[in-house]
C-alpha cells in the first residue's frame, strides 16, 4: 500500500506535468477506468504492489509523473 505522504507527492508532481488540476482529475479517473477494465500499466510496477481497485490511483499518478502514458491515449 502507497502511503498517504507518498501520494501527496505524486499528487504536486502531477500538477506539475499537467498544469491544470481539472484536467489531472479527469486524466486519472479515466485510466483508472482503463486499468479496471484490463489495461496494462504504461511504467514498469511490481505486479503484486498494484493489484487492487485501491492502488489504482496512485499507479495513474505515477503514470502521469513518469510521462510514459500517452494522453491521447485517454481520449479513446
Amino acid at each position: 500500500m502507497v502511503a498517504m505522504t507518498e501520494i501527496l507527492d505524486l499528487e504536486k508532481n502531477a500538477l506539475k506535468v499537467v498544469k491544470s488540476r481539472y484536467l489531472l482529475c479527469i486524466l486519472v479517473s479515466q485510466r483508472i477506468h482503463q486499468i479496471e477494465k484490463g489495461a496494462q500499466p504504461c511504467i514498469e510496477v511490481d505486479p503484486l504492489e498494484f493489484n487492487s481497485p485501491k492502488t489504482y490511483y496512485p499507479l495513474a499518478l505515477k503514470e502521469i509523473n513518469e510521462g510514459n502514458m500517452d494522453l491521447e491515449q485517454i481520449d479513446e
